[in-house]
């Protein structure tokens, strides 16, 4: 049941779960398409299309047998052998890097490259030796086994006349029909093998992509583990709000006047003409906060003055360690030049 609940696509901490235990959408009929035809195209334009070269070998191989010098034949025959299959190697090699880099590899496993011991149980890898079919596989080994049987058999219906005369054509004739129904078929069988290619691609990533579909469970977990857990960000929130309270709390004492509403509202202004080009506003509260404002306002002797309006506008307009905006001007300054006047009065 719960699997069958897994119908939710893959988030991107699962995706990368799959990817560090090694799990990805590969398609090995790809690779090994690119690589039969890169050495089919390497061959056909290199040594079928031109067997001069063949030719050239064989006879000085003859002249060479006819010498008795068996160790310069052997040595001519490595040499020209490892020329002959040097380039169709390393199209091999270039054609299966693409194939693999194509579809994203390498691919590093940081959990797929660890030691696990019972890969080194004999009993199971002699288990894993036993060749197994899939149905995919059995189905692409029918479609291009009858794929072939079915261009084999028009190809060489469509010229039993022209093979059944080659025998009266010279040698060079035939080797050019020969050749020509050669390429003709291998190039319908290539198409067929590519478009398997084609198809096997997209179903392994299908396959893939429906091997790690979560439920709805997983996914709000992975979401969770993304974003935050919402109690621990709740938790990290409160500690950075009370944080910044005790922050504001500690600059009270460099206030200058604490504006209130009286009871529900406490705003603490700072004003130091020679460094500051406006008031400002370090500590603000309402309720339980605003007492406690006016209590250490107490405590340092900081002057309260009530202005119902203007403590209101500023508790609701201007943030902690903010200017006040220019429209409070003129009350601020009033409640200032009073708090001014009242300490020099009292000098």
């Amino acid at each position: 049941m719960a699997q069958q609940e897994r119908r939710e696509k893959a988030t991107g901490r699962r995706r990368q779960r799959a990817k560090d235990e090694g799990q990805f959408a590969y398609s090995q009929e790809v690779t090994s398409t690119l690589t039969l035809a890169a050495c089919a195209v390497v061959i056909f334009a290199y040594y079928v299309g031109s067997p001069a070269g063949f030719r050239s070998f064989f006879s000085s191989m003859l002249q060479q047998a006819g010498t008795g010098d068996n160790e310069q034949l052997i040595r001519q025959a490595g040499l020209y052998f490892l020329a002959v299959a040097s380039p169709v190697f390393i199209a091999a090699v270039v054609a299966a890097l693409a194939g693999n880099l194509m579809q994203g590899l390498p691919v590093f496993a940081s959990q797929g490259a660890t030691l696990k011991w019972e890969r080194l149980n004999p009993a199971q890898s002699l288990s894993r030796l036993k060749t197994q079919l899939s149905w995919i596989q059995w189905l692409k080994l029918l479609f291009l086994v009858g794929v072939v049987a079915i261009i084999v058999w028009r190809v060489l219906a469509g010229s039993w006349e022209q093979l059944a005369t080659l025998p009266a054509h010279s040698l060079e004739s035939s080797n050019s029909v020969f050749r020509s129904l050669t390429i003709r078929t291998l190039s319908y069988i290539m198409i067929a093998i590519a478009v398997m290619a084609a198809g096997d691609f997209f179903y392994q990533r299908w396959r893939f992509e429906e091997s790690i579909k979560q439920s709805k469970a997983e996914v709000k977990e992975d979401m969770k583990s993304m974003e935050g857990n919402p109690q621990i960000k709740s938790k990290v929130r409160s500690i950075q709000r009370e944080s910044a309270r005790r922050r504001m709390m500690a600059r009270i004492k460099d206030a200058d006047v604490i504006v209130t509403n009286p009871t529900h509202y406490a705003v603490a202004l700072e004003y130091k003409p020679d460094t500051m080009p406006a008031p400002l506003v370090i500590a603000k509260g309402r309720n339980l906060i605003a007492e406690r404002i006016k209590a250490l306002g107490r405590e340092h002797d900081i002057p309260t003055v009530e202005n119902v309006p203007l403590a209101r506008a500023l508790y609701r307009q201007v943030d902690v360690g903010q200017e006040i905006p220019m429209e409070l001007y003129k009350a601020v300054a009033e409640v200032l030049a009073y708090v001014y006047k009242v300490r020099k009065r009292l000098r």
